[in-house]
């Protein structure tokens, strides 16, 4: 499988992952373009030892203005997968230009897929987009979130950037479009802090479940909207079963990265019957 332009004007990635006979999964192709890295599958999940564990990593530092980086990831049946970042995406000050990421994921029946990156962190006058477009068979089943904060704070900057904007496209393999969800904040245009945006909270998490209906409806029993001081969630379902949005605001990292892996282990629990296992102490999820 191949969705990469030929000559990409930044960082590449492609992988494709399949069962090697015995229950592993394993990363059996995988194309790279620095300063995108990925350099094997790991296997240190206890709960689910044959899923194939995968960091994404940069060998450049932050994004810079003009990078176009794009990835293509591709599960054969019944694949299990976990993917994240090495650390968040840091998008860098930028005079004029932007940057954005693409990505291309296929799932094919009865995989199974987590994806959890760390966040994104756009610094003042960053304009960074992404694209997400997962073609899913029914009987797939996917966890995938990002995250976005409203800078680098450490540095005194809140929503100092020009615009970040997010794409994210579901479609089943007969084409059918399932969900699409357009998403732009540009601070000088209107502050996110507004109500109508992020109601004063400085994070967004945007969560994205697909499973077969039974968990579906089982899932949308389970996560409810969520309204405190520090953190709100919202939830609503697909058309026709197929999956759930999940909408978070808050105010800290660690407790958005700490909600969103409980979700995951909801899900996981659901269509595998495990838990998610706890995270690293160095990752910094409470």
């Amino acid at each position: 499988m191949s969705t990469l332009v030929k000559q990409p004007r930044g960082g590449a990635l492609e992988m494709t992952f399949r069962p090697d006979g015995r229950g592993r999964t394993v990363l059996s192709h995988l194309y790279r373009r620095v300063p995108i890295i990925v350099q094997q599958a790991l296997y240190f999940d206890e709960q689910l030892p044959d899923m194939a564990c995968v960091y994404i990593l940069s060998s450049g530092g932050p994004t810079l203005e003009g990078d176009h980086s794009q990835m293509a990831i591709l599960l054969e049946p019944h694949s299990m997968v976990h993917i994240s970042t090495g650390a968040a995406t840091i998008v860098a000050s930028m005079v004029g230009g932007r940057a954005s990421m693409r990505q291309h994921f296929v799932l094919r029946e009865g995989s199974y897929l987590e994806w959890l990156p760390q966040p994104i962190v756009p610094s003042a006058g960053a304009d960074y987009a992404t694209y997400a477009e997962i073609v899913a068979d029914p009987t797939a089943s996917l966890f995938w979130s990002e995250m976005v904060t409203c800078g680098r704070l450490y540095h005194g900057e809140r929503f100092d950037y020009r615009r970040y904007a997010a794409t994210t496209i579901l479609k089943g393999t007969d084409g059918e479009l399932l969900f699409c969800d357009n998403l732009a904040l540009e601070p000088s245009y209107r502050s996110p802090e507004e109500w109508a945006l992020l109601g004063g909270f400085s994070h967004l998490g945007s969560v994205v479940i697909l499973t077969p209906e039974e968990q579906t409806s089982e899932l949308r029993e389970q996560i409810g909207p969520m309204v405190g001081p520090e953190m709100r969630m919202s939830v609503g379902e697909m058309a026709n079963h197929r999956g759930l949005v999940v909408r978070l605001v808050g105010n800290d990292t660690g407790d958005m990265l700490a909600t969103i892996r409980e979700l995951c282990s909801l899900v996981r629990q659901s269509v595998k019957g495990l838990p998610l296992q706890a995270e690293f102490p160095w990752r910094g999820a409470k």
